[in-house]
């Protein structure tokens, strides 16, 4: 008779606060500081950057300023331009010690060491091993 009464009480308190819950999340306003979620982990005294931003330079890709962490502190790096050097890099490969620059499409092997297709059309749609 015990263990009822414990069950039941559980069971009163627990309809009791989710019909609680509802009551007191209503609020008139939604009074939530958006601006305050917007400088979390900034330094309590940062002086406010504003920068405007250039003109399109051709061959570079501008990089507007913003906060950096460094060590422990947080320091403001400002806007820069970084040169558009994409098709470089994509074609330089590091391997260890040796550098290898690309000149077409890589050949890949799976872990038995054959080679792996990389032409779609050496999969069919209506093949059964793909």
């Amino acid at each position: 008779m015990r263990i009822q009464t414990l069950i039941s009480a559980g069971f009163a308190t627990a309809a009791l606060t989710s019909a609680s819950i509802p009551a007191l999340a209503w609020t008139v306003w939604p009074d939530i500081d958006f601006e305050w979620y917007a400088d979390v982990g900034r330094p309590l005294a940062y002086p406010q950057y504003v920068e405007i931003t250039p003109a399109p330079r051709k061959g570079y890709i501008w990089a507007p300023g913003h906060w950096e962490t460094r060590g422990l502190h947080q320091q403001w790096v400002s806007g820069h331009w970084v040169k558009d050097d994409y098709a470089e890099q994509v074609a330089v490969y590091r391997n260890g010690r040796t550098t290898t620059y690309a000149t077409g499409s890589p050949i890949l092997y799976d872990s038995q060491g054959n080679v792996i297709p990389t032409d779609p059309n050496a999969y069919p749609v209506d093949s059964a091993r793909r």
